[in-house]
């Protein structure tokens, strides 16, 4: 839990009036992040219901559930967690199974072990352990996709034809707990997208086809099939003010699909959740300007409180229209940039300038409340 405090220092609004501005975080809208479902619950497929079969899939969901949480595919290797992943049934809410359709004559699985896990169990977890928690308010990513396939011409991926594509993005994202976006690909999108902008990079034209969508982050992958055994994904993930690149091979277009939604996963958790050796707390000044109402300090402490990165919140100073805050966790000033600009409410202040003032002279980041 977000630690929110007020300091007696000079400068600092009525301390009564700050501490009621912290009841409304219980009643205030979740802002820009969208809210991930089903965060603990982990399917595994399992060829039947004994007493070894059912440990073997409950161990393989808690290491799935793991990764969701904290956002690492890398956590699941800690050794402080071997002894919880051998034995995860004091984690386990509850489990069901449920049986898999066939493929012809031949069964695709027998079974698949559906498992809730215990959300308040898993947490506290974490905490002993000094891990990450990346929380239920994630970026959604919005995905473009083309396709170049051999002796056809270059198109956009669609939904009602490529559904083993779409379908591996989406399993993709939820083994990773990311709120995927997938554009309808309606008249609206194709007049505003072609596939040359996303062989050509076009930044400018794919972020204003993207706007009507509202997305936090863009991936733009194209796809293009080397022979019938080896396809080729090139891929571009767009963030507010950067991107980052990288390739991949595999059998199938829908493998490279699902790769790129592992690879989306990491560095996004090493954004938002970053995992670190050790739980060293750094202290980031942050002033933020444009606060004008109770609903307005209600709408940053929001915010703030999604940050995962976040142990503690200190309101160090309240004058006028603007607040400056002590923020206490891990990762630094880098890890909180990406995180705050989530939703578009807090906008970098380029206006702002260091004051006389001894509180705002060490400020680290300026933002503005839209």
């Amino acid at each position: 839990m977000l630690k929110i405090l007020i300091a007696r220092s000079r400068g600092a609004a009525n301390p009564r009036f700050l501490a009621l501005l912290c009841t409304l975080l219980s009643a205030a809208t979740q802002v820009g992040a969208v809210e991930v479902e089903d965060l603990y619950r982990v399917s595994v497929t399992v060829a039947g219901e004994d007493a070894a079969q059912r440990k073997s899939a409950l161990q393989e969901a808690f290491r799935g559930v793991l990764v969701k949480v904290t956002g690492s595919r890398q956590v699941i290797a800690r050794q402080s967690l071997q002894a919880d992943i051998a034995d995860p049934s004091r984690f386990v809410q509850q489990y069901r199974y449920r049986a898999l359709p066939t493929q012809g004559d031949v069964p695709a699985a027998n079974r698949l072990l559906e498992v809730a896990f215990d959300a308040d169990e898993l947490e506290r977890l974490l905490q002993q352990r000094g891990l990450p928690q990346w929380g239920v308010n994630r970026p959604g990513i919005l995905v473009w996709l083309g396709l170049d396939e051999q002796g056809q011409k270059r198109r956009l991926a669609l939904p009602e034809i490529d559904l083993a594509l779409y379908r591996a993005l989406q399993e993709g994202a939820a083994t990773r707990g990311l709120p995927l976006l997938l554009p309808l690909m309606d008249l609206e999108d194709q007049s505003q997208l072609q596939v040359a902008d996303l062989w050509g990079d076009f930044e400018n034209n794919i972020r204003a086809a993207s706007r009507r969508y509202g997305p936090d982050l863009i991936l733009v992958g194209r796809i293009s099939a080397l022979d019938r055994e080896l396809w080729r994904g090139e891929w571009r993930l767009y963030q507010a003010d950067r991107a980052s690149a990288w390739n991949n091979q595999a059998e199938s277009s829908s493998a490279l699909a699902a790769d790129a939604l592992q690879r989306a996963g990491d560095e996004l958790a090493a954004l938002y959740a970053p995992l670190r050796q050790e739980r060293d707390l750094s202290t980031v000044r942050l002033q933020v300007t444009g606060i004008h109402s109770l609903e307005d300090y209600a709408s940053v402490l929001e915010i703030l409180s999604t940050q995962q990165s976040l142990e503690r919140v200190v309101v160090v100073s309240a004058n006028a229209d603007t607040i400056v805050y002590d923020l206490h966790g891990l990762g630094g000033a880098s890890a909180l940039e990406s995180g705050l600009r989530i939703g578009g409410r807090l906008e970098p202040d380029l206006q702002s300038g260091r004051g006389s003032d001894p509180l705002t002279t060490l400020v680290d980041l300026y933002y503005h409340l839209r």
